[in-house]
């Protein structure tokens, strides 16, 4: 079984593309990519581990433990989110959520005080 580090060196290689190249398309820096390259470097995010094995076309499972079958599909040219997160909520439920994020934390702590929701989601009684 081969190590992360060259898992994820056979994946830049699969596509053809620099370490700068990479770095790139996945929204890190070069330096983060190289040090995920090295023998005793830093390992990737899942979340970033995920994005290489869709932009390259690995298996998620195959480049994160070198089990599994290794090619999941084509690679892709440009990552991007599995889809918009509120695709599953009404337009209104999305838009509330939107705003709701974009409040400072003492404002969101306000409103769930106003409405009578504790800090962990739980509607007090």
């Amino acid at each position: 079984m081969s190590t992360l580090y060259r898992r994820i060196r056979e994946a830049r290689a699969r596509i053809n593309l620099s370490q700068e190249a990479l770095a790139l398309d996945l929204g890190v820096s070069r330096s983060a990519v190289a040090q995920w390259e090295r023998v005793d470097g830093t390992c990737p995010s899942v979340e970033n581990l995920s994005a290489l094995a869709r932009r390259t076309g690995l298996a998620f499972e195959y480049l994160a433990t070198g089990r599994g079958p290794k090619i999941y599909g084509d690679p892709i040219d440009v990552v991007t989110e599995d889809g918009d997160r509120y695709a599953m909520l009404t337009p209104q439920h999305a838009a509330l959520i939107e705003w709701f994020d974009g409040l400072g934390k003492r404002q969101q702590a306000g409103l769930f005080d106003l409405v009578g929701i504790g800090k962990r989601g739980v509607t007090r009684s």
